[in-house]
């Protein structure tokens, strides 16, 4: 019998006996939440690396005018902030989250282990946004908010079952499992794991300050 009182595909049911009438829960989307421990000590430190980051990155100031005119991401220039001395507690941070998430999906955590592969920061001033994408060739994806001022844009996470749109029945859109959009308001030493197939966003940044964050892909390579 299943954690949740319905009957395991493949078990014998006893005779006379009935699994309870209720919602079985399949095809679940599962996003990891997380912040950092002690995050205000650390926190200006990041904040100034990736701000230096970008001071140096010319290539990734000019491919950002043109993807994000407002915007800069060191995506098209530097992935590799994962090895930089300033995200080493970061990363271990990063690190023990990311093997929490696997366990708790049930992967094979014994023959396979999540491996940072690339990472890089982002700074959204007024007005600008990321477009709604996914990060393929990885098997988790995430976000770490470095310094978030009030009235940040949310990130938004799309429903991956284009069929459900076709024709969707009146329901409280309120609730996260009845949404074609969830989003989730960032705030500063916050982590989001998610898978790296979902697709998501931020919406146009309209606060005043600048939104800073780092994001990262993990794949599960073999130990």
């Amino acid at each position: 019998m299943s954690r949740d009182g319905q009957q395991s595909e493949g078990q014998a049911q006893p005779q006379g006996q009935r699994g309870r009438d209720g919602l079985r829960v399949l095809f679940p989307t599962l996003i990891y939440e997380a912040w950092y421990p002690g995050y205000e000590g650390v926190r200006s430190g990041l904040v100034e690396f990736v701000r230096r980051l970008r001071g140096e990155d010319g290539a990734g100031r000019e491919e950002s005018a043109r993807e994000y005119s407002t915007g800069y991401t060191s995506y098209f220039s530097r992935q590799d902030l994962h090895k930089a001395a300033e995200t080493a507690a970061l990363v271990k941070f990063l690190n023990g989250c990311a093997e929490a998430y696997a366990g708790q999906h049930h992967w094979d955590v014994k023959n396979f282990k999540p491996l940072l592969n690339s990472m890089w920061g982002n700074i959204n001033s007024r007005y600008s946004y990321h477009a709604e994408h996914l990060h393929p060739y990885s098997h988790i994806s995430g976000v770490f908010y470095v310094d978030i001022p009030e009235g940040s844009a949310p990130i938004s996470f799309k429903d991956p079952r284009g069929a459900r749109w076709m024709m969707p029945p009146a329901a409280d859109g309120a609730r996260p499992e009845n949404s074609f959009h969830v989003r989730v308001a960032p705030e500063a030493g916050k982590l989001l794991l998610f898978p790296a197939w979902l697709e998501h966003g931020v919406g146009q940044h309209k606060a005043e300050g600048e939104r800073i964050s780092m994001s990262f892909n993990y794949e599960m390579r073999r130990q």
